[in-house]
């Protein structure tokens, strides 16, 4: 039952919004690549620029449980988990952005996401005042923000164990926040 969760949880997180980095062939030419490329084309390592002990307060201060851990993925993407004790909410946290090749470039892969969205019966509600651009979507338990800054598109996919993702939209945006504030 227990993977039955997980997985539910899982597919949440995945329908909120797909991660905006391409699959690389392998492990090696990527990190091959990265060494190569210059600071500024080199992918943000999200968990250096939101450390679990920042995520967590933000987290706690705006009513959304805690993590407790944080796992980096491919592209520079960071995962931030609370392994539940009995009694807990299971908290699962991902922030992923991506500075794309231009502004132009980043506000159309935002629109195509508000155009999934849209296609598949999910409504948005437009976040004025953060980033560039910037909407919300609800959806299997998960709240997702989307937003551009400049180049960079992103998003930020909270889920809760029996949590009504309504009530993790604060916490978001003030994740939001602090990653635009941070952004290089």
């Amino acid at each position: 039952m227990k993977r039955i969760h997980v997985a539910l949880v899982l597919g949440g997180l995945l329908l909120a919004g797909c991660s905006s980095h391409a699959p690389a062939d392998g492990a090696t030419a990527s990190a091959q690549a990265a060494a190569q490329a210059s600071p500024a084309d080199q992918p943000l390592d999200l968990c250096r620029l939101m450390p679990v002990a920042d995520v967590a307060s933000t987290l706690q201060a705006n009513g959304a449980d805690t993590v407790t851990e944080q796992k980096p993925s491919v592209g520079g993407m960071c995962s931030y988990l609370h392994v539940p004790e009995p009694g807990d909410y299971r908290t699962k946290l991902l922030i992923d952005f991506t500075r794309m090749s231009s502004a132009d470039q980043a506000q159309q892969a935002l629109a195509a996401h508000r155009q999934d969205f849209a296609g598949r019966g999910i409504a948005v509600t437009p976040v004025p005042g953060l980033g560039d651009e910037a909407f919300l979507a609800e959806t299997e338990g998960t709240v997702g923000l989307k937003l551009r800054v400049g180049s960079y598109q992103g998003q930020i996919n909270l889920s809760v164990e029996d949590r009504d993702p309504a009530s993790l939209r604060p916490a978001v945006l003030a994740l939001g926040k602090q990653v635009v504030a941070r952004l290089p």
